[in-house]
C-alpha cells in the first residue's frame, strides 16, 4: 500500500509520463531521488514538516544541489551545483519532495519557453519566462512551484496556464543560487494551483537571508492573516487610461465581470490615476539590458556563441546602454515609484487589472497585435505586470475566466510593499467568488 509521500511522489511522476511528451516542461526529472526520499519520509518518525510529502517543482535558474543548472541554455556552464538554491533548501527544511527541473526562457530573457506548450491548448505558449513551472501545475503533476519574476514572469505563465502566481514584495525571497537576469528587478516567488497552495510555499521560502545582499529584513509577518477577511471595506483602485486602454475584447470583458464581482462582494472601486507608470517599459528595458549584460560578463563557463537569438540581441541591446541612459532610466524609475506611493496614499488599498492584456499566443510567435499595433511579443506580454518589478510592490495573478478562444484570463492583484498579506487575502477571497480554479485539468 502507498504511504503518504510515495503516494503523492509517485502521482506526480506517473503525470509527468502522462503529460510530457505533449507538454515538454521538464528540464529534467529527478525520479530516483524523489522516490528516495518520499520513502524516507514515510519510514520516519519525525515530526512532519510544512510541505512534508509535497511534490514541487523547480525553474531550470535555481540551483539544486547535485545537478547542473542549465537556465533553457546550450551556452550555460557544464558545472554541477554544490549546494541548494537558499529558497530550493527551504522548502527540502520543511519537507517538500523535488520532482524536477521545469523548463525557463533561455536565461529567463523571454515569454515563450520553447519548447513547452500550454495544457490548455498545445498550440499557444505557456508564458514565461517561469512557463515550465506553469505549464507543469496547470497538466495537474504538482500543486506548487517556484518561479522567478524580472517583468511579469511569474504572473504571466500562471496567468495564461489559468493557475496562480504571487511576486513578492522586492527582497522578501532569498535569490541566493538563483541564476540573475537584472539584480535590481528579479524577484523569486512561488506559482500554485490556488492562492492557498502558493502561501504554503511563501511561508516557508520568505524572510531574510543575510547572505543575499538584496535580501529584505523586514519581518513577513503572517501572509493569510487576512484570508478571513472577505472583500467588504477595501478600497480598489483601477486605473484605466495605462491598465485597460490596450486590451482585447475577451480580456475588458472578463476584467469588467471581475470588477462587478468585486463591487457585489462590498468593495469600493475607485477610478485612479498612476502618475508616471507608462514609463515602466522603458525602464525594464534600460535596467535589465544594462544589468544583465554585468552579470554575464562575470559567468565563467559560459559559451555565448550557442545563446540563442533572444539572449544575444538583447545582451547587445544592453552593452550599448550608456551610463547616462541607465541613470537616465533610474531617474525614470523613481518617477514611476513615486506615482506608486501617490496612489496608495490616496486612501487605496490595492490596485487591480487584467494580469495579460491577451489571452495566450500562438506557439511560435514573436510578435503581436497590441493596442492596434504589431509589438514584439515580449514587449505585449508583459506591458500590465512591469510596474509592478519597477516599483517593488507584492503582485498576484488569480485566474478570473477564459476568453471566447477558451483560453484562461487572470486577474492581477497589486498592493504597497510589504502589503504581501493584503494582496493574498483579497485574492483568496476573489478566487472563491469567480469559482474558476476547480475545474477538469485541461489534459
Amino acid at each position: 500500500m502507498l504511504t503518504h509521500a510515495t503516494g503523492l511522489v509517485g502521482a506526480a511522476l506517473a503525470r509527468i509520463t502522462a503529460t510530457e511528451e505533449r507538454i515538454q516542461a521538464f528540464a529534467a526529472v529527478f525520479a530516483d531521488e524523489a522516490l528516495a526520499a518520499a520513502q524516507e519520509q514515510d519510514e520516519s518518525d519525525e515530526p512532519a514538516g510544512a510541505l512534508t510529502g509535497i511534490p514541487v517543482v523547480v525553474k531550470d535558474i535555481y540551483d539544486v544541489g547535485g545537478y547542473r543548472t542549465g537556465n533553457g541554455s546550450l551556452g550555460a556552464p557544464e558545472h554541477v551545483a554544490a549546494v541548494d538554491a537558499e529558497a530550493v533548501r527551504r522548502l527540502r527544511a520543511a519537507g517538500a519532495i523535488v520532482v524536477g527541473k521545469t523548463t525557463t526562457h533561455e536565461y529567463a530573457y523571454g515569454v515563450n519557453t520553447p519548447p513547452t506548450r500550454n495544457p490548455w491548448s498545445t498550440d499557444r505558449i505557456p508564458g514565461g519566462s517561469s512557463g515550465g513551472t506553469g505549464a507543469a501545475i496547470a497538466a495537474g503533476v504538482v500543486v506548487a512551484g517556484l518561479g522567478t519574476d524580472t517583468g511579469g514572469s511569474i504572473r504571466i505563465p500562471a496567468a495564461l496556464c489559468g493557475v496562480t502566481g504571487h511576486k513578492p514584495t522586492f527582497g522578501m525571497v532569498s535569490r541566493r543560487g538563483v541564476s540573475a537576469l537584472s539584480s535590481t528587478l528579479d524577484h523569486a516567488g512561488p506559482l500554485g494551483r490556488t492562492v492557498t497552495d502558493t502561501v504554503a510555499l511563501l511561508e516557508v521560502i520568505a524572510g531574510h537571508d543575510p547572505q543575499d545582499p538584496f535580501s529584505s529584513a523586514a519581518p513577513v509577518g503572517d501572509l493569510r492573516a487576512e484570508f478571513g477577511r472577505g472583500l467588504a471595506g477595501l478600497t480598489i483602485g483601477v486605473e484605466e487610461k495605462f491598465f485597460c486602454d490596450r486590451l482585447t475584447d475577451d480580456v475588458a470583458t472578463v476584467f469588467e465581470s471581475a470588477v462587478r464581482m468585486l463591487e457585489d462582494a462590498g468593495v469600493t472601486i475607485r477610478r485612479v490615476e498612476f502618475a508616471d507608470v507608462e514609463l515602466s517599459s522603458d525602464v525594464v528595458k534600460v535596467v535589465c539590458g544594462v544589468e544583465a549584460t554585468a552579470w554575464h560578463d562575470v559567468q565563467v563557463g559560459t559559451n555565448p556563441d550557442a545563446f540563442g537569438p533572444d539572449v544575444v540581441n538583447a545582451l547587445a541591446v544592453g552593452r550599448a546602454y550608456s551610463g547616462v541612459d541607465y541613470l537616465a532610466a533610474l531617474r525614470a524609475r523613481a518617477a514611476v515609484i513615486a506615482g506608486m506611493d501617490a496612489l496608495f496614499a490616496s486612501g487605496v488599498d490595492l490596485l487591480v487589472s487584467p494580469t495579460i492584456p491577451m489571452t495566450a499566443p500562438e506557439y511560435g510567435a514573436t510578435e503581436v497585435s497590441f493596442g492596434g499595433e504589431t509589438t514584439p511579443i515580449l514587449w505585449a506580454v508583459n506591458a500590465l505586470t512591469v510596474p509592478a518589478n519597477v516599483t517593488g510592490m507584492p503582485a498576484l495573478t488569480v485566474p478570473a475566466g477564459f476568453g471566447t478562444d477558451g483560453l484562461p484570463i487572470g486577474l492581477q492583484l497589486m498592493g504597497r510593499p510589504g502589503a504581501d498579506a493584503t494582496v493574498l487575502g483579497a485574492g483568496h477571497a476573489f478566487e472563491g467568488l469567480a469559482g474558476v480554479v476547480d475545474l477538469p485539468l485541461p489534459l
